[in-house]
């Protein structure tokens, strides 16, 4: 019985020890919970406390231009002078150039914003969107781009304005030389624009641009000779008239060497009324010839409607050489003195301005705007500070931005919008 008793009295002091231990893991694990729980509160606390002292107020919002060519990033104006005669639709010819330079002439430079191909180039009328026909004589990727615009306003007594647009990565050429030109070639289209007799035909052997020029000569010989005299002409059909205009194209020649004339004549001409023929060009065996793609730029007679090329090997012999190749051939409108190049406008950026002030005591960091309406709903992330009491002005330069009626709201780092 004793040994008994003694036992219990021995498990009794037993459990009494991890009822002690089990009491005090509780209290530790209530202390740890509490300073968790009071530190997470500080921090809420503190959260929160900063999140109601911001206070940004939006002063103004003034909007991209309304006359805005819709999907572009950047425009600059030009003036062009006017000239008497030139009137509508005058042709005229602009160097863009892709890097930094002072705009000046001719040349304007877009300061990296456009893409290296120059696929994005537009023009427009002075009321910003109106576009205006063009055509892109040649580029160098990267480098500059050479183009020629119809400039649709009257220059004959007043200057006119018009906008370059660039800065747009999806944009391709719209580059047509059909439209800006009283008429254009540039033989990539096939022959419907030519009447010819002789060896002319479209051919891929040489070309200044693209992949085709017209050429008097034989595919399978490389050359002229077909054992007799030969000859042939390429015309055009009737062409609009205009009062004063210039013939402009590019050739590729090789003839025989004669002191003597006249043989291997290559000649040009124009016609009012395609029956009388005034002689505009002429080269033959005694004129070195170029081998090299040449520019010609020649004076078309007054009212001239027709247009006329002609090759004639006189006789049949040292008829072993390449001929004649044309291509890229327009006809543009021409006065004397021609309208010349005003001033340069700076860089016009299409944005979004928000001025803002801090009315808060804190310095906030503004990381997106969203910008509103019916149809459109879009976040502009952002990175920008503004110091308690500063007043300052946030930019957003996107193509995306609509130009109509719309609601903007800030949102902070700390959540509040």
């Amino acid at each position: 019985m004793e040994a008994i008793i003694r036992r219990l009295k021995r498990d009794k002091r037993g459990v009494s020890n991890v009822i002690v231990v089990m009491l005090s893991l509780i209290l530790i694990v209530i202390i740890v919970a509490n300073v968790v729980l009071w530190s997470y509160q500080y921090q809420m606390n503190q959260f929160d406390w900063e999140k109601m002292q911001e206070n940004i107020e939006i002063l103004n919002v003034i909007p991209p231009p309304t006359n805005w060519l819709s999907g572009w990033n950047y425009r600059k104006t030009h003036v062009i002078q006017n000239a008497t005669g030139a009137g509508n639709n005058y042709q005229v010819r602009i160097t863009v150039h892709y890097g930094t330079g002072t705009d000046s002439g001719e040349h304007v430079y877009l300061n990296e914003h456009c893409k290296t191909d120059f696929g994005d180039i537009r023009f427009t009328d002075d009321n910003g969107t109106t576009l205006l026909d063009y055509w892109m004589e040649s580029y160098t990727i990267g480098d500059h781009a050479v183009f020629w615009v119809k400039i649709a306003d009257n220059l004959d007594n007043t200057s006119a304005t018009i906008y370059i647009y660039y800065g747009n990565s999806a944009a391709i050429t719209t580059s047509n030389g059909t439209n800006t030109f009283e008429f254009f070639d540039d033989m990539e289209s096939g022959e419907s624009k030519w009447n010819k007799t002789g060896l002319w035909h479209i051919t891929e052997k040489k070309s200044y641009s693209s992949t085709h020029s017209f050429w008097y000569g034989q595919e399978a010989t490389d050359n002229y000779d077909t054992g007799t005299a030969n000859s042939g002409e390429l015309k055009t059909d009737q062409l609009t008239s205009i009062p004063s205009a210039k013939l402009e194209l590019w050739y590729w020649r090789e003839v025989e060497s004669y002191p003597a004339p006249p043989y291997d004549q290559t000649v040009i001409y124009d016609s009012v009324d395609g029956s009388t023929w005034n002689q505009i060009w002429y080269e033959d065996c005694t004129y070195e010839s170029e081998k090299t793609w040449t520019f010609l730029s020649i004076n078309l007679s007054q009212g001239a409607k027709h247009l006329r090329f002609f090759f004639n090997t006189v006789d049949r012999l040292f008829n072993n050489y390449w001929g004649w190749f044309i291509d890229d051939v327009r006809i543009r409108k021409y006065v004397d003195p021609e309208p010349s190049h005003g001033a340069w406008g700076n860089e016009e950026t299409y944005k979004l301005t928000l001025e803002l002030r801090n009315e808060g005591p804190l310095t906030v960091h503004l990381v997106s705007v969203w910008v509103i309406n019916s149809t459109f709903h879009k976040r502009y992330d952002i990175d920008f500070f503004i110091n308690s009491g500063d007043t300052s002005s946030l930019s957003i330069s996107s193509n995306t931005i609509p130009n109509n009626y719309y609601m903007v709201k800030v949102v902070t780092e700390r959540g509040n919008i």
